[in-house]
């Protein structure tokens, strides 16, 4: 559930919280006021993250903003402050953001934020470069042993080539005999499906019927809890808009303390990126050098490999012919297996095709109660209609005597009495809802 919070003014006091379902809390929070500090220490990998934005927001809005210095440390004061909630969002263009949700903030209160780098460091950089020459060098090694392995592997694959060329004519015989076994076996599996189609086609007509049917409820449900979601943030939308009147001015300060923090930690990020981006382009230069001779080895490698692979394809095309005659053999075999599955399968959905008829009886049956227990609560729905109409203009008519101006101690308290009946309104709606949801539940 979404709440919302709004501070007590001077002369009015309305406070109220909705969420989707209409669920409705109501919250009258009193409090005083005060100037207070708190720090914010910003670490990742156990150092400390010089030049972050470090940033306290209330309802989206800035009340304070700090950079935090080479120790990694920020410390902001608030000059006004009421024990709201508040939002501490974390940023540094070479790590991802941070943000802690929901604090109440108090006098002298530290806060730790351990932030994930996107990039390395200029020292992690140079180690990984390093690492990669060492790799790219290993590799080279590898490729000289290969060229050796090769021009062996060619030999020996020249003298293979002679003993595969065998076996075909059998293999296609057998083959041939287990095609025709498949034949019969599929035209008894065929006639067993037949049957269980015709079955599933009766239950399907009718589990449809039942669905269309709640369909159509659910959408009459759903598009009057939906009308009833946007009449509800419209009264939310003009009690806060009688609360920022008031708070506005103090915004203003924060705003520009804010702006100053950004400037400063971007110019403190430019920086670190500079040097991130020189120890990247000295890595560069030594890999560069590791990779040439890596090449050349590479390449001796590459033409004694293809002097074997020659060799090998001579091979693979006998080993192919004799491969592909096991292989129809295989198919053959196969299929008549599994036309003897599908033969058993057919018998089984036969069966369950009959036990969906039933149930899609029970269905339609299900569907024609939900019908009509929904026009039932169809009839309180109207009555709460009704009083929320009612409502409605009371608040009207309440809202033209505040701009008048006078009396507003006594238009204060029937404020609060409007407020409380609203809820209760609210209370029936959502006690209304859930009853539908339920039976839809059921139904289902």
């Amino acid at each position: 559930m979404n709440k919302f919070f709004i501070l007590t003014s001077a002369l009015f006091c309305t406070t109220a919280a909705f969420s989707s379902t209409i669920n409705t809390a109501t919250l009258t929070e009193e409090s005083i006021k005060e100037a207070i500090a708190v720090t914010v220490n910003v670490t990742s990998d156990g150092k400390a993250v010089q030049g972050a934005l470090v940033r306290i927001t209330a309802n989206k809005m800035p009340i304070g903003s700090a950079t935090a210095d080479a120790a990694g440390k920020a410390t902001i004061s608030i000059p006004s402050y009421g024990k709201q909630f508040v939002q501490i969002e974390v940023s540094h263009s070479l790590y991802k953001d941070q943000k802690l949700n929901d604090i109440v903030l108090e006098n002298g209160k530290v806060f730790d934020f351990v932030l994930k780098s996107k990039s390395d460091s200029p020292e992690a950089i140079t180690t990984t470069s390093e690492e990669k020459v060492a790799k790219i060098e290993d590799k080279t090694s590898k490729a000289e042993d290969k060229t050796k392995q090769y021009q062996s592997e060619a030999a020996q694959l020249s003298a293979q080539k002679e003993e595969t060329v065998r076996s075909a004519e059998q293999m296609a015989k057998e083959k041939d005999e287990a095609e025709k076994t498949t034949q019969l076996k599929q035209k008894e599996a065929d006639a067993k499906q037949a049957e269980a189609d015709k079955q599933r086609g009766t239950s399907d007509a009718q589990r449809l019927e039942a669905q269309k049917l709640k369909n159509q409820k659910e959408s009459e449900v759903a598009e009057a809890a939906k009308k009833r979601e946007i009449e509800a943030k419209e009264r939310e939308a003009e009690m806060e808009a009688r609360q920022k009147e008031a708070d506005n001015s103090k915004l203003e300060s924060a705003k520009s303390s804010d702006e100053k923090a950004k400037q400063e930690a971007e110019k403190k990020q430019k920086e670190q990126e500079k040097e991130r981006q020189e120890a990247e382009k000295d890595g560069k230069s030594s890999e560069e050098k590791a990779k040439n001779a890596k090449y050349a080895a590479e390449k001796e490698a590459k033409e004694a490999k293809e002097k074997a692979e020659k060799e090998k394809d001579a091979l693979k095309k006998e080993e192919m012919k004799e491969a592909e005659e096991k292989k129809a053999k295989k198919e053959a075999e196969k299929k008549g297996k599994e036309a003897d599955k599908k033969k058993k399968e057919a018998e089984k959905d036969l069966i369950r095709a009959e036990k969906e008829a039933k149930k899609a009886a029970k269905e339609k049956e299900a569907a024609e109660k939900l019908k009509e227990t929904l026009e039932k609560y169809d009839d309180e729905q109207k009555k709460i209609d009704s009083e929320r109409k009612d409502l409605k203009k009371e608040q009207e008519n309440l809202e033209k005597k505040k701009q008048k101006g006078k009396k507003l101690d006594k238009l204060k308290s029937k404020q609060e009495k409007l407020d409380s009946k609203s809820k209760k309104l609210d209370d029936k709606q959502e006690k209304l809802d859930n009853k539908r949801k339920k039976a839809i539940r059921k139904a289902n």
